[in-house]
Parts: C-alpha cells; structure tokens; sequence
C-alpha cells in the first residue's frame, strides 16, 4: 500500500501545531496534522491564556486575515488594573508586578487586558483545517529515510511520509523521546490549585468588585498568596462569528462549567509546595468540592470576602496540576525532524509564556519552511537556523517563567518562616 506523502506531518493539534498549519496553509504547503484526541479536555483547556504581541505577531503573520479578525473579535476582556490587597481585605497599593511580572531587562509585551478562551482559540485555529486534521492518530516513532525524507509510525498501523516531521505533541512528546532523549523536564515540586464562578454567580454571592474588576494579587502576611483575574466575553461577537466561540460540541457530555467558552468568569489561583497542602496520594483522591475545602481549611483566617470567592467556586472547575519545567537543552544535529512548544520547552504557568511561546515557535518555522520550499535555502539549513532562534528564546522563556515560579513560592515559605519567628 502507498503511503501518503506531505511536506509537512505535524505532531499534535495544540495552539503551536495549528498556528503551524495554518501558516503552511497559507503559504501553500501541503500539512497534515495528526491528533490524539477529538476532544481536548486536559486541565488548562478550560482556563483563558493572556495574550502578549509575540503571539499576536506570529497569528497575523500565519492566519487569513479572516481568521486574524475573528480571533480578534472574540477576545475576551482582562482587568486592566492591578491591585494588591492582605488577607484582611486591605488594600496595600498597586501590583505592578502582578502574575510575577518579568524579569530583569526583559520586554514585558503582555497585553493584560486582553485574554482568550484556550477553546475559542482552538476553534479559530481549527478552522479551515478539515481533511487536515487527523483525528485518533497516537504517534509511535518516525523512521529517517536514505533520501532525507522521514515516516511517521501511529498505534493503528498507518504511516505519513514527509520531507519534515514536527513534533508539537506536548510536554511529553514521544517525537522528543526519539529525536532528544536526553532532553528532560523535571517536577518543580509546585502544586496549582486554580477554580472560577460565573460572574452571575459572583453577583449572587455579593463577590467583591475588588475580586472582580482588578487583577488581584493577595499578598498574606504568611503563607502563600492568591493572585484573581476575570474574564469577560463578548456575546455579541460569538453570535457573530459561529461556531467560533460557541460551547464546544465536543464538550458537552462534560457536566459543569469548566469547559463552557461563552460565558464570563472570575478565576483565581494559588500556589503550594509539594505535601504542604497534602500528600500528593492524597490530593489526587479529592473532588473539586473536597480541594476547596482543604484550601480554606488552610486560609480560614482570611477575610469572608476572599473566602467566599473560593467557598462559591464551581467544584467542576477546580482540580490540581502538578508544575513542571523542562532543562536546559544543547542543539542536537539537524535532521528531518524538529520540534516546538512544549515539545521542548516546557515551562511552568507564570509569565503567560508558554502557550505564547509555541505560537510564536511556528512563527518562526513557517518562514524557512517556505525559503525552503522556493528554493532560498537548503532544508537542513533552514531547520537548523530555525531550532538555534526556538531553542534561544525558548530557555530565555523557561527561566524568565522558573523564576517568577520560585519568586512566588519562596516567597509564601518566607513568610510563614517569618511569622513562625
């Protein structure tokens, strides 16, 4: 049987692997993207990922200008306003550096009023895509070719021949494991609690306007700290646009709001080192009901008003993620396969870096993809000029997230250290 031949088999339909696709598209490369899952129902998916202009930069470098505008329209709405409170509810001043802010020297391009459903961004993504998009397809192992070409293995038996071979699979990407296994990523010991309320429901619990209309960062005189954003959408611009923005159908066997896209939101979430909160055999046992109770089991001090932001939680929002970063890796010798996003470099959720960061990896292989393709530059040289820039920006990012990661946590020990004085 023939196998069917791409110039481009894409690993993993995630922001980075689609932005990719729709940049290959659009520059009239034949793609084809090959995803796990139909329904994507990690975690993060039903959280918002803060924008900032190097992934704006890359989406209007590789979408239509359609597709551009429609991200745009459904955009939902950040605070735009940072405010630092204790936990008594008092307010201490402004939080400049709220969500950790950045690093010394480096360019804060975050646009903090402006946030996008990481579903309504997959479905701007999406479209245009079918027949692209392979679904059930559990990649195995490539096999390099004696003509420079490469053939991607999955789990059902079925093959892809392509002139390249990117491995946009996750943090645990099997591409990874075969073309770098030495490249690692390591549990940070971090544990994430986050959750969200519809803001009706805030308005039925009387929420703070202060929880509500602020990026608010509780900053406790021990213990660690709360950091609360809100999420506003725009339903005019959902009915507008379709089925981009809609509730996922893919979705809706899922109870609860979690994975709901269309409807605005308060979401919070804090930080704790490994067993502070409890065993980690512990934890994985509890419900969403049971996390929130454990978590104001350890703020009960704090003031009713923060208290009944995590008290009137949705449970089905509200689940634990264990942090991890990935290590520093060195260039590997140039093949017909390379890698992007969390591929390689993952990074924890500080900073907002990650999901922009794989974004904005595509941006940087579509344009030697093409110099490739019409002939400007060998195809080696192309990957191997586009994985030193990837690999450059993407541990400048996996630091820069590290460390408002450590600033953070460290932070909270220091001060329960201090009060324990």
């Amino acid at each position: 049987m023939t196998t069917e031949h791409v110039e481009v088999a894409i690993i993993g339909g995630g922001p980075g692997g689609l932005t990719l696709a729709q940049g290959l598209k659009k520059n009239s490369i034949s793609v084809a993207v090959f995803e796990k899952d139909r329904a994507r129902t990690d975690y993060v998916q039903g959280f918002h990922l803060r924008i900032r202009q190097r992934g704006i930069d890359s989406l209007i470098a590789n979408l239509p200008p359609e597709l551009y505008d429609a991200f745009v329209a459904t955009l939902g709405q950040a605070p735009d306003r940072n405010i630092l409170l204790d936990e008594n509810f008092k307010i201490l001043g402004e939080d400049a550096a709220w969500g950790g802010g950045n690093a010394l020297g480096e360019a804060d391009d975050t646009h903090i009023e402006k946030s996008v459903s990481r579903i309504t961004l997959r479905q701007v993504l999406l479209s245009g895509l079918d027949g692209i998009v392979r679904y059930g397809k559990v990649f195995s192992r490539y096999d390099e070719q004696p003509d420079g070409s490469v053939v991607a293995h999955f789990e059902d038996g079925s093959t892809i021949h392509a002139d390249v071979l990117v491995g946009a699979d996750g943090a645990r990407s099997r591409v990874r494991q075969q073309l770098v296994p030495h490249a690692r990523s390591f549990d940070t010991g971090v544990r994430r609690l986050a959750g969200k309320m519809t803001l009706h429901a805030a308005a039925l619990h009387q929420i703070s306007p202060l929880l509500l209309d602020y990026n608010a960062g509780v900053r406790p005189t021990e213990g660690h700290g709360l950091m609360v954003t809100s999420h506003r959408v725009n339903v005019d611009a959902l009915r507008k646009h379709g089925l981009i923005g809609l509730d996922d159908a893919t979705h809706k066997d899922f109870s609860g709001f979690h994975f709901n896209n269309t409807t605005s939101y308060v979401w919070w979430n804090t930080a704790y080192e490994k067993d502070e909160l409890a065993t980690d055999d512990a934890l994985a046992k509890l419900s969403g009901s049971e996390l929130i109770d454990l978590l104001i089991s350890k703020i009960a001090h704090w003031h009713p008003e923060i208290l009944d932001l995590i008290r009137y939680t949705d449970p089905s929002t509200v689940a634990l993620l264990h942090v991890h970063s990935s290590e520093p890796v060195d260039p590997w010798p140039t093949k017909p396969v390379t890698l992007l996003g969390d591929a390689i470099h993952a990074m924890t959720y500080f900073r907002a870096l990650g999901g922009n960061t794989s974004i904005y990896d595509a941006g940087l292989l579509v344009p030697e993809l093409v110099a490739a393709k019409r002939g400007g530059k060998p195809l080696l040289q192309a990957l191997s000029e586009y994985e030193a820039k990837m690999l450059e920006h993407g541990a400048k990012a996996v630091r820069s997230s590290l460390t408002a990661m450590q600033k953070n946590v460290l932070a909270g020990r220091r001060r329960q250290s201090e009060a324990a004085e």
